[in-house]
């Protein structure tokens, strides 16, 4: 498959926020990936089709970014406006805390804009080293947040996990006691360290959640933790991630703008094209755009 004679994607899994409207008050914090002013501006709908306008970018999904003012439905209510216009995006993850009382009423609401598909959450946990923390506990072990969890089967929804490898022990657990609950893991995992060893680890956890049926894995927002990443580099993760969970539990997506901070919208696909090149053409339709269509029901 050659680059210029590929013909459609699905990005499944891309931000777009307007400073004007939202807070986004993590713009403003530190980071586990270092610098992020690059990105503390608008991203609006016409920048995202401005950065994929060489592409046959056909559908995509918008993740959360913990916007609104008063309650995250209304970054939901939001983005359906725009996707009223624009045809875009076609699929909303949106957040909602799990660990608050009477969750399901926003869940409810969150629901009632047609293009909601699923609930992202921000699992990062390390209690040796606070700016790798999203939460202020391991919330995967909280009665409270589990239960809360299992609603998303009530609502037919999926569930964008953002983790370290080093949870994905709890996670396992988790997804197995929920086997409706379709579990998507965000940037094929987070490994957030390149050296072999770490690498080796995060392979062998990610078997673990691939041995489950409720799991995909979504290859994206490599360039996190290998900023002056090349193709070569970010091969053998994305070839790992398809090994591990075989084609039909794979897909692609770029995690803009925050990876516009180390490279164009164009070189990821390229990227992602040029790994693949000796795949099947069923292959790498799965892989560019029919999983996505399939998990997001988009």
């Amino acid at each position: 498959m050659l680059y210029d004679s590929y013909v459609k994607i699905i990005d499944a899994h891309h931000h777009l926020w307007d400073l004007s409207i939202f807070p986004y008050e993590w713009l403003n914090e530190p980071h586990s990936i270092g610098d992020i002013s690059g990105i503390r501006k608008n991203y609006l709908i016409n920048d995202f089709l401005n950065d994929a306008k060489n592409l046959d970018l056909f559908k995509s999904v918008h993740i959360q970014c913990n916007g609104g003012k008063n309650s995250p439905v209304e970054e939901t209510e939001w983005l359906q406006s725009i996707a009223d216009i624009y045809n875009f995006p076609n699929g909303i993850v949106f957040y909602s805390d799990l660990l608050q009382d009477n969750v399901e009423k926003e869940i409810d609401q969150h629901c009632k804009y047609k293009n909601t598909r699923g609930l992202r959450y921000l699992l990062n946990y390390d209690p040796h080293n606070t700016i790798d923390c999203f939460t202020s506990e391991e919330v995967l072990i909280n009665e409270k947040w589990k239960k809360n969890y299992s609603l998303l089967n009530k609502y037919n929804l999926t569930f964008d996990v953002h983790l370290w490898p080093e949870q994905y022990g709890y996670a396992y657990k988790l997804f197995k006691e929920n086997p409706d609950i379709l579990n998507i893991i965000n940037h094929a995992g987070t490994p957030k360290k390149r050296d072999s060893e770490y690498l080796n680890f995060w392979k062998k956890e990610l078997k673990k959640l691939a041995s489950l049926d409720n799991t995909a894995i979504k290859i994206s927002g490599l360039g996190m933790f290998d900023q002056s990443w090349t193709t070569d580099s970010i091969r053998p993760i994305v070839l790992d991630c398809i090994e591990t969970f075989g084609i039909d539990r794979c897909f692609f997506a770029t995690n803009f703008p925050v990876d516009k901070l180390f490279s164009s919208y164009e070189k990821v696909w390229k990227s992602y094209f040029e790994i693949t090149q000796n795949f099947s053409e069923e292959e790498n339709n799965k892989l560019f755009f029919k999983n996505a269509e399939k998990f997001y029901r988009i």
